[in-house]
């Protein structure tokens, strides 16, 4: 039997919100919503409540240290991209004030082309993971529909 998960979707109310979204796309790649979802507490333990200041300064024993957690998806370019991205969301925060005025940047842009920005701009973001992110933080997308056993 096939249930539908739907990500919930929810405005974050602060930056770091934003970035645990973001970070949680990141994790979806190649796994279905569920899996990941089940982890998720683990993952934001490891993660530091995915504070981007703390983990843009990760060094190579922090994420080593994350990599031999059983607490998260244990995928080093995923982990290592998380911490990427996360130096280049504290960039656009500095940039454009807060991570939603840089959203309002593109908000007017086509949906395709929302998605293409935000791909672009973050490692190991796909089309699929821009459009969970869109999806899960209220922007105007298509329904985030995955169909899992």
């Amino acid at each position: 039997m096939y249930q539908k998960v739907v990500p919930p979707q929810k405005k974050p109310k602060m930056d770091k919100g934003y970035f645990e979204i973001l970070s949680k796309a990141v994790f979806n790649a190649g796994f279905s919503y569920r899996v990941v979802d089940a982890k998720w507490e683990g993952i934001k333990e490891v993660f530091y409540d995915f504070d981007p200041f703390t983990i843009s300064k990760w060094t190579v024993d922090e994420v080593s240290f994350a990599l031999n957690s059983p607490k998260i998806i244990r995928n080093p370019k995923k982990v290592n991209a998380i911490v990427s991205n996360a130096k280049i969301f504290l960039e656009l925060v500095e940039k454009y004030g807060s991570f939603e005025k840089y959203l309002k940047t593109f908000r007017e842009e086509p949906y395709e082309e929302r998605q293409k920005i935000l791909s672009n701009q973050f490692k190991w973001m796909g089309p699929t993971g821009a459009h969970f992110f869109l999806w899960s933080v209220g922007e105007n997308a298509p329904p985030c529909e995955q169909v899992i056993k």
